[in-house]
């Protein structure tokens, strides 16, 4: 990814076609990585109404999740926020809005992947050994940590 320009208005990035390529296969492999469901009590004897409430942010997760997808696949799938040039190129225009998006979407594909492999310490130098199992999720960590640090440096990094 290339940075083209930013204000405060809009985020302008050139992606060659194989980093969009990653960006739609990342998205997409959020479905097959759902966010395990974490109770918020421990304790069994709970009253119902917290049981409710608890089932009722579970539903509001999932949705806002879907949300999320669907929010970044129709800003991926524009014609004009999403221009593509010459060899599958495309020049990614991204709003303050646009880019939160896909912050959040990125973002929640990597808690995901980290769950999955059992939420590794890497700053403690545990590094899961590539397997069949977990290639996915590796993968999915280390694109999404590319894609974050680019997306944050541009909106945030020096000028």
């Amino acid at each position: 990814m290339k940075l083209v320009s930013r204000d405060s208005e809009k985020l302008v990035v050139r992606m060659d076609s194989r980093e969009y390529d990653a960006l739609r296969a990342a998205v997409a492999l959020r479905g097959h990585l759902p966010r395990k469901a974490r109770p918020l009590t421990s304790d069994t004897a709970v009253p119902p109404v917290l049981r409710d409430a608890e089932k009722d942010l579970s539903e509001a997760l999932r949705d806002h999740r879907r949300e999320l997808t669907e929010g970044v696949d129709a800003l991926l799938s524009d014609p004009v926020r999403c221009v593509v040039q010459t060899r599958g190129a495309r020049i990614l225009s991204l709003s303050p809005s646009d880019a939160e998006l896909l912050l959040q979407t990125l973002n929640d594909l990597r808690l995901s992947a980290w769950e999955r492999l059992g939420c590794p310490d890497f700053e403690a130098g545990d590094r899961p050994e590539v397997t069949d199992d977990n290639f996915l999720c590796l993968w999915a960590l280390q694109v999404t940590d590319l894609f974050l640090a680019f997306l944050l440096t541009g909106l945030h990094g020096e000028p």
